[in-house]
């Protein structure tokens, strides 16, 4: 029986969810470093920020909850050279690449704090609380 096409989630836009060990500083880093709207109320938790395209990211007081190691928000940037030196200058701490150097079995050129494999160049921001956010910025045919 075909499903109805309403009722699966390729409709819906995706919200991600990082834990926070402390609200007020996690609400500082993504307003005031990385530049996201506040969407919800200046005390709120979760409090929700506003990114591209109507793309939304969420971050909630964990205290008790550790980060994965491992980037779970990639954001899809255009000039990242000048985009990381413009977070670098805001105090944002970038982080060398989690695990291999490789993406898509292609080797990895550092030029600073960012890899070029090819295709896609991207560079890691440790965000207030630990979580590895990532940028990438798409250059050539994936897949080439």
């Amino acid at each position: 029986m075909p499903a109805d096409s309403s009722l699966l989630l390729h409709r819906f836009p995706l919200n991600p969810v990082l834990p926070a060990k402390d609200g007020d500083r996690a609400r500082a880093f993504y307003r005031d470093v990385l530049g996201l709207r506040l969407l919800s109320g200046p005390h709120d938790d979760p409090m929700m920020f506003g990114a591209g395209n109507g793309s939304t990211l969420v971050v909630t007081e964990i205290p008790e909850r550790e980060p994965p190691p491992y980037p779970v928000v990639s954001f899809l940037v255009e000039d990242i050279e000048e985009l990381v030196a413009a977070l670098r200058a805001r105090g944002a701490e970038m982080a060398p690449l989690p695990g291999s150097a490789s993406f898509a079995g292609a080797e990895g050129a550092r030029s600073g704090d960012v890899m070029d494999f090819g295709p896609v160049k991207s560079a890691f921001v440790r965000d207030s609380e630990g979580n590895l956010l990532a940028l990438n910025e798409i250059v050539g045919q994936l897949g080439e």
